[in-house]
């Protein structure tokens, strides 16, 4: 995310940002930190000083660490999850179309190996988190009904679908770990696979 800068230079001295600055840059900047050092790296002062804003500009909008890291579960459920499944379900496009958007999922941000990572560190909390693995609970069990409803349409039965589901959600958060290699094709014979019918 690109950060909006809100101050002016001056020739003498360089103004703190506003602290008025949305909460998803808040959240973001929280959520590298997560991925970076495991959750004890998340802090209120080095998060305060990487947005270049005092720490008292964060009580303004959290009361404490623990609210912040409420807002972050809520944020990541909503944003990589909730609002994605929104969005494709919005497009008018026919099934088989419909099911290749999400095997393409891995491939339509730029910064989808980073939102991996990200993924990745709140999973790691979530073994000791009870917050963290609930958040994580609902992340998979919505993306896999969306996923299972997406082969409904596409033909297959529910027991061929609920399996499926699970194979294209195995391959994608697969997608965002592994490095960004070459692989002669390998990719699209996978994704040929997990979109064709099972043999009778």
């Amino acid at each position: 995310i690109s950060l909006a800068m809100d101050e002016e230079a001056s020739p003498r001295r360089r103004r703190k940002r506003s602290s008025r600055i949305d909460a998803s840059v808040w959240l973001e900047a929280a959520l590298q930190q997560l991925a970076d050092g495991g959750i004890d790296q998340v802090r209120i002062e080095p998060l305060a000083a990487q947005l270049g804003i005092t720490k008292g500009a964060f009580y303004k909008r959290y009361a404490n660490r623990d609210e912040l890291l409420a807002a972050m579960l809520d944020y990541w459920f909503e944003e990589s999850t909730a609002s994605v499944i929104a969005t494709y379900a919005d497009v008018d496009e026919p099934p088989p179309e419909r099911l290749e958007r999400i095997l393409l999922t891995p491939f339509r941000r730029a910064d989808f190996r980073e939102r991996a990572r990200m993924e990745m560190a709140i999973r790691l909390w979530a073994h000791h988190d009870i917050r963290a693995a609930e958040t994580m609970r609902r992340v998979d069990s919505q993306r896999l009904r969306y996923m299972e409803q997406v082969l409904r349409g596409n033909g297959f039965e529910a027991k061929d679908a609920a399996s499926r589901a699970f194979l294209i959600y195995a391959y994608i958060l697969t997608e965002g770990t592994m490095s960004d290699a070459p692989r002669d094709g390998l990719r699209d014979r996978c994704r040929a696979l997990l979109r064709s019918p099972q043999p009778d």
